[in-house]
């Protein structure tokens, strides 16, 4: 049986030997250069969650103020100027008739600009809604095996 050209018949020597590990992982000073990088990892990520956003968030914020930007907005501010329908329906406004929604990835967003006052009949038919909304997701649930027998 002939060897194939691509194997070599014998190995380099520097292959043959197996090389150690130069550092030690219970070494005092490579456990000490681990704990202090943990340490500032844990501090970022404190100092991140004491803004309250996470990395998401901000890259969700981004893309709506470029999105805004786009469509000839200008510079927005996300949470103040920018808001889905029925946050701007919260706040007393409603957006005008006509106007389209911006979408930014799962959501559509309106600008202030957008939007006019609700008018009182609006409100209460908002209000009634969101009452009714909340009656059945409060409406009581009863198990079906609640130990009685038939």
């Amino acid at each position: 049986m002939a060897r194939s050209p691509k194997t070599p018949e014998t190995k380099p020597a520097a292959q043959a030997e197996v090389r150690q590990p130069t550092f030690d992982l219970n070494d005092p000073a490579l456990q000490a250069i681990i704990t202090q990088a943990v340490a500032v990892a844990m501090a970022a990520k404190a100092a991140e969650q004491a803004n309250g956003k996470s990395d998401q968030s901000a890259k969700n914020e981004m893309r709506v103020i470029s999105a805004f930007k786009k469509k000839g907005f200008g510079i927005v501010k996300p949470h103040e100027d920018v808001r889905t329908f029925n946050k701007w329906v919260a706040a007393g406004l409603r957006p005008k008739e006509g106007e389209h929604a911006v979408k930014v990835q799962n959501l559509r967003l309106f600008h202030k600009s957008q939007c006019r006052p609700l008018t009182k009949e609006e409100a209460a038919g908002f209000e009634a809604k969101a009452k009714e909304k909340t009656a059945k997701s409060s409406a009581k649930v009863v198990p079906i095996s609640t130990g009685a027998s038939l």
